[in-house]
């Protein structure tokens, strides 16, 4: 809230002194006011880039609806480009990718499109202290050739969109893969207190992204929350020396309120969750079982599988169970695996302590490694809190201060 002082209260009011107390909102409304929206004639590339270069930041391009491809690719920075819908008699784009760099000022989103081509469809760059990224409402095939989708920066909202495969596959097909480290601290759950600085994947469907159908990587800041896996598996990557990935692989994650469905005999799932590296949460999830339906085709799979390289002696840096760049002989954020109830859950290899056995290396004694009670917890033993839900630019409100100042000359008669 600001505080504004009534001028003359002297004059008009005598002694008594008022304040009148105006709500945040009423200067967000005004942070907005001078936004503008600009339709494309149509969804073909030209139209739609036309329409991009005439808007400013802050304003949004409408795309009607119909099929287009974007082949060449269109970028964008700080405006919101939203289609007529994700249905097939919506916006459909049968090619080409969106590059969307983060704005200091403006949220730039992308919402309301179908994507079914098969090249590379989304990537999201620039700096991770600008203005957060949306991407929300869009249809998303996912078995493309490359990355279908690529967040190279934290800070952003991934929610309420469809991830398909078609042809159900096990690549690497959605990473998570920024230029950060772990040179600054962790904002795990409700430390994130802007909700600006994670990646927040919210009220998705994950359909037949066997092995990656999110990718956390290289510095990444991951959130994933009251989503549907439908035959879909998570993957967090460490860093060297304890896996293979650079910037020691992501920072810290969150896995909670999800639903992990098993649907199909036909293909493997061979874990829900696979850590390995780095410290985070997965707590009150649903886990149906990883085996195959049937319980024959693809038996005695874990749900969650923890693994390490252990090329030296414990601790390895950026291991499971550490959450500093300098690795902890007694962590002091253990992974946490809490409140999960499911089929899966009451499975007796639930939790899978293994080796990586990956191009990060491998480990003879794992056990010894990540140990229960040290490396990772089954209750909530240092106080983690989430950040509120649902994310608030899901109803298009900042969590943090609002943009635009109250004007200086403000007189209340």
């Amino acid at each position: 809230m600001f505080v504004l002082t009534p001028l003359s209260t002297s004059q008009r009011l005598g002694a008594m002194k008022k304040t009148l107390l105006l709500p945040a909102a009423v200067w967000a409304l005004a942070a907005t006011a001078n936004a503008a929206s600009v339709s494309a004639s149509s969804c073909s590339q030209s139209d739609v880039g036309s329409a991009i270069a005439s808007a400013k930041p802050g304003d949004t391009v409408q795309v009607p609806s119909g099929t287009c491809s974007w082949s060449g690719g269109i970028a964008i920075s700080g405006i919101q480009v939203v289609g007529a819908g994700n249905s097939s008699t919506g916006t459909v784009i049968t090619g080409g990718r969106v590059t969307m760099t983060k704005h200091a000022s403006y949220n730039t989103r992308l919402s309301g499109l179908r994507f079914t081509g098969t090249d590379p469809h989304i990537y999201v760059g620039g700096s991770p202290t600008a203005k957060p990224y949306i991407i929300d409402n869009n249809y998303i095939r996912a078995d493309v050739s490359g990355l279908a989708v690529l967040l190279a920066v934290n800070g952003g909202v991934f929610h309420h969109n469809q991830v398909t495969a078609v042809n159900a596959t096990s690549a690497d097909v959605f990473a998570v893969q920024t230029q950060e480290d772990w040179s600054q601290g962790a904002t795990i759950g409700a430390t994130d207190t802007t909700g600006e600085r994670n990646i927040y994947f919210e009220d998705n469907t994950y359909t037949n992204l066997l092995e990656v159908s999110v990718d956390g990587d290289m510095g990444g800041r991951v959130v994933i929350r009251r989503n549907t896996f439908v035959d879909s598996s998570i993957v967090f990557h460490g860093g060297a020396p304890s896996d293979s990935s650079l910037n020691g692989g992501v920072r810290h994650f969150e896995v909670y309120g999800n639903t992990f469905n098993r649907v199909s005999n036909s293909v493997p799932i061979n874990k829900w969750i696979w850590v390995r590296g780095a410290t985070g949460v997965i707590a009150n999830n649903v886990f149906a079982r990883a085996d195959s339906p049937d319980g024959q085709s693809y038996p005695n799979k874990p749900e969650i599988r923890l693994s390490l390289a252990c090329p030296s002696g414990y601790p390895v840096q950026y291991q499971v169970g550490q959450s500093t760049q300098t690795p902890q002989s007694q962590p002091t954020r253990p992974l946490l695996i809490f409140g999960n109830t499911g089929a899966g859950a009451a499975d007796g290899n639930f939790v899978a302590v293994n080796s990586s056995d990956t191009a990060g290396g491998s480990c003879g004694s794992p056990g010894s490694y990540i140990q229960l009670g040290r490396d990772y917890m089954l209750s909530n033993t240092w106080g983690w809190q989430a950040f509120t839900y649902p994310h608030p630019l899901v109803n298009g409100v900042s969590a943090g201060d609002v943009s635009i100042p109250p004007p200086n000359n403000l007189r209340v008669n």
